[in-house]
């Protein structure tokens, strides 16, 4: 009955030891992150110590994963906005709220060539 008692013991305490070693800073984590309500302790509990504090706004960054945010803070120490980077997809969401308006263009002419290559 005891080495019982101390399997379960030994599976229970790995298991609390792997919930400790998760990644804090997911993209999943990242969406949790709500624009205009939550503040910089908010955003620490969730995606845990940024990579770098530059005041009105932390970076985090995974090199691992290939992935960046940017959190950017108000004057009171609320998120203003927030921006995703995923240099694996391409994906980048968001932009920086103190950034202007990017320019408004227009397409002009569009071409797609396509040129063969024959091997002889």
């Amino acid at each position: 009955m005891m080495p019982r008692v101390a399997t379960i013991l030994v599976a229970c305490s790995s298991l609390v030891g792997l919930c400790g070693c998760q990644r804090q800073f997911t993209r999943e984590h990242f969406e949790l992150i709500r624009v205009g309500s939550d503040a910089r302790e908010d955003v620490r509990h969730m995606l845990g110590k940024p990579t770098a504090d530059l005041d009105d706004q932390w970076l985090y960054d995974d090199l691992d994963q290939h992935c960046t945010a940017v959190i950017y803070y108000d004057d009171d120490g609320r998120v203003l906005g927030k921006q995703w980077m995923d240099s694996r997809t391409g994906e980048w969401e968001g932009r920086n709220p103190h950034a202007n308006e990017p320019p408004v263009g227009t397409t002009r002419e569009r071409r797609k060539t396509t040129t063969r290559i024959d091997e002889d």
